[in-house]
């Protein structure tokens, strides 16, 4: 019986060791520029919850933020389609005068495509 207990906890932390090691190796391979990426993304998946309308104002700011510095890597490289996509991003996450949709399930599919666009360009910034 207690060879089953030894067994399970060795499985345990083999499983666990295991995992650790490749999320660290992610993380030793993580540049500074990535935060532009995984910040709005982040962001984004935690908005789709119901939260307090401090937090939208904060994820705002966010992905603003980092839609400005896309949509300035693009025009720098002279990339007209995708510096409209993040600039547009940049106005409809703006925090300033911020866009209402009135309805969740809008902002969660706009925050699902905003996702996707960030995650597909993350390799194309400098």
């Amino acid at each position: 019986m207690k060879k089953k207990n030894d067994d399970k906890s060795e499985e345990e932390k083999l499983f666990g060791f295991y995992v650790g090691r490749e999320l660290a190796s992610n993380l030793n391979n993580l540049k500074q520029k990535d935060i532009f990426w995984l910040a709005p993304i982040t962001v984004l998946v935690i908005a789709i919850l119901p939260l307090p309308i401090g937090y939208y104002t904060l994820s705002r700011l966010v992905v603003c933020g980092c839609s400005i510095y896309f949509a300035y890597n693009f025009y720098n490289k002279k990339d007209v389609p995708r510096t409209w996509i993040f600039g547009f991003f940049v106005v409809l996450y703006n925090p300033i005068i911020p866009v209402y949709l009135y309805e969740k399930i809008i902002w969660v599919f706009v925050n699902i495509v905003t996702i996707i666009a960030f995650y597909l360009n993350k390799d194309k910034i400098k």
